[in-house]
């Protein structure tokens, strides 16, 4: 019974054929980032404080999504009020691992009714962007992305001024940078 793995058999002639095959070595900054990521355990940490904020709330009022490796995306989490979703995304960019925050809208026709679905458009605007560190990631860290996610990207919950609070404690959330206004 010499048959080849499940993966050889089908998608490897396929991903070849359409050109859909990495060299090797174009991963490593990636695999290392996602190293750093589990070493850390900043995913575990995020998802652990998530699941006390919806246990407190008494239902789902945040909604995380997990992504595996190698892939760029890291999680998600989601918070939808009125039509517009927030989002907290850790990803891998060229630049390192970076904690975002964005704001979609569902912009609704009267449509909706009749044709669910095809009639929204999400517009999404990128809000505060962060190069992070996850071994210097403390959990007051994640206590503000978190407070500030749930205030709907409220000005007057902007991570500076959160962490701020906390700096004088020795604060290690690195340089913020705020977007767009």
């Amino acid at each position: 019974m010499s048959q080849p793995r499940g993966n050889e058999h089908w998608i490897n002639p396929l991903l070849a054929r359409l050109n859909l095959v990495r060299k090797p070595g174009q991963d490593s900054d990636l695999l290392a980032f996602w190293k750093q990521i589990e070493d850390s355990e900043l995913a575990d940490r995020v998802g652990r404080l998530v699941a006390e904020i919806n246990t407190a709330a008494g239902y789902h009022v945040l909604e995380m999504l997990e992504f595996l490796p190698p892939q760029k995306n890291i999680l998600r989490i989601s918070f939808e009020h009125h039509r517009v979703k927030h989002n907290l995304e850790i990803a891998i960019r060229e630049r390192g691992i970076v904690l975002m925050f964005s704001t979609s809208k569902r912009v609704v026709t009267g449509w909706e009714r009749y044709v669910p679905g095809n009639s929204m458009r999400d517009t999404s605007t990128l809000v505060w962007e962060q190069v992070i560190h996850p071994a210097e990631v403390v959990e007051p860290n994640i206590q503000a992305w978190l407070s500030y996610l749930l205030s709907g990207l409220d000005k007057q919950f902007r991570l500076d001024q959160i962490l701020s609070g906390s700096s004088d404690e020795g604060d290690d959330s690195g340089s913020l940078r705020k977007a767009s206004a």
